[in-house]
C-alpha cells in the first residue's frame, strides 16, 4: 500500500492528479520473427483494462504485430504509430530498450497517465494511487534490492520528479552492461533518495515479486507452489527472461498445467478453443533451434579459458 499523503488536484478537487490513461509500448525494435505478440501479452492486456478501467488505452509501435492474439488485442487499445527516440541531448539511445525508456518518460511528462510494460499483468485497480504525483515500485529488497524499476510509472503530466529523471539523461552511459538498468532502475532509486517529496515509493512486492531469477520466475510459472505468489497490485512477468514458459502457449496447456500465471490468466481465456493461437510446426522448429543455438553459445563461453 502507498504511504504518505494523498494530496488532492486543487484545481479540481474531486478529480484525480494521474489520468485514468493507459501507455503500452511494443515493437520499437526492428520487425523480428521471434518477437511475439503472444498469449500472455494478451492477457497482460486484458487484465489492466478489466481492473485499471482506463479512459483510453494508447498502444506504441513502430509496427504493429500480426497473428491470432494481436487480433484480439487490437480492437481494445489505439494504435498510436511511434518512431522510437534514438537519442537524448545528443547522447545516442544504441538499444531499443533504452529507446523504450526515454519514451516512456516522454509520454508521461506530456500526458500523464499509467505506463505498464506489455508483460505486467494486474491484478486489482489502481485507482488508491491517483492522487499522487509520480508513483513507482521497488525492485527487490533487502540485499536483493536494485532500484526502482520502470516497468510500472504512474504520474501527473509534467511531474517534478519526472522531469528530473529525464533531464539525468544528459550523463546517459550506452555502453557496458555494467550500465545497462542505471537510468532504469539504479538512478530512479537515487533521485527518490534526494527528493521524497516527489514521488511515493511502493514497496518490492507491490509490481515486481517475484523477481526474474531462476527461482523466482520459478514460483510463477513452475509447478502450483502451494500459495499464490502475487504482487498486491501487478506483477512483472519478466517476459525477456520467462521466453521459456511463455513460448508456445495455448488455452489448453493454461487450463491443463497448473502454475500461478496460468491460474491468473484462465479467466481472460475461458471462450476460447484449446488450441486457439498454437504455433505453426515451422515456427516451433524455428525457435527451438534458436533456443539450442543459445544454449550451445553459452556452453562455449563458459567452457572458454578465463583471460589474465
Amino acid at each position: 500500500m502507498p504511504t504518505g499523503p494523498r494530496p488532492h488536484n486543487a484545481e479540481h478537487p474531486l478529480m484525480p492528479k494521474i489520468p485514468k490513461t493507459l501507455h503500452l509500448c511494443f515493437g520499437l525494435a526492428p520487425r523480428n520473427p521471434n518477437i511475439m505478440w503472444d498469449l500472455a501479452a494478451h492477457v497482460c492486456v486484458r487484465s489492466a483494462i478489466e481492473r485499471i478501467r482506463p479512459d483510453r488505452v494508447r498502444f506504441y509501435t513502430n509496427w504493429e504485430p500480426t497473428g491470432p492474439w494481436w487480433r484480439l488485442t487490437r480492437p481494445l487499445v489505439e494504435v498510436v504509430k511511434t518512431e522510437a527516440p534514438t537519442e537524448i541531448f545528443g547522447v545516442p539511445l544504441r538499444h531499443y530498450a533504452h529507446r523504450a525508456d526515454v519514451l516512456r518518460l516522454q509520454v508521461l511528462l506530456e500526458q500523464g497517465g499509467i505506463y505498464l510494460d506489455s508483460d505486467v499483468f494486474v491484478h486489482r485497480s489502481f485507482d488508491d494511487l491517483l492522487d499522487h504525483d509520480v508513483v513507482i515500485g521497488r525492485e527487490g529488497h533487502g540485499d536483493n534490492f536494485r532500484g526502482l524499476c520502470n516497468a510500472v510509472i504512474l504520474a501527473r503530466p509534467g511531474a517534478p520528479f519526472l522531469r528530473r529523471w529525464y533531464e539525468s539523461y544528459r550523463s546517459f552511459r550506452s555502453d557496458g552492461k555494467e550500465f545497462w538498468a542505471e537510468h532504469s532502475v539504479s538512478l530512479p532509486a537515487r533521485l527518490a533518495e534526494t527528493h521524497p517529496d516527489e514521488v511515493t515509493v511502493l514497496p518490492h512486492d507491490a509490481f515486481h515479486w517475484p523477481l526474474h531469477t531462476p527461482e523466482g520466475l520459478a514460483q510463477i510459472f513452475g509447478p502450483w507452489p502451494g500459495h499464490d505468489p502475487r504482487s498486491s497490485y501487478a506483477n512483472h512477468l519478466w517476459a525477456s527472461a520467462a521466453r521459456r514458459y511463455l513460448w508456445d502457449l495455448t488455452p489448453g496447456t493454461v487450463r491443463r498445467v497448473d502454475t500461478a500465471f496460468h491460474r491468473w490468466a484462465r479467466p481472460f481465456l475461458e471462450d476460447l478453443p484449446d488450441e486457439y493461437g498454437a504455433p505453426t510446426l515451422a515456427l516451433r522448429l524455428q525457435r527451438r533451434l534458436r533456443r539450442l543455438r543459445l544454449r550451445f553459445l553459452g556452453t562455449m563461453r563458459r567452457a572458454e579459458p578465463a583471460r589474465s
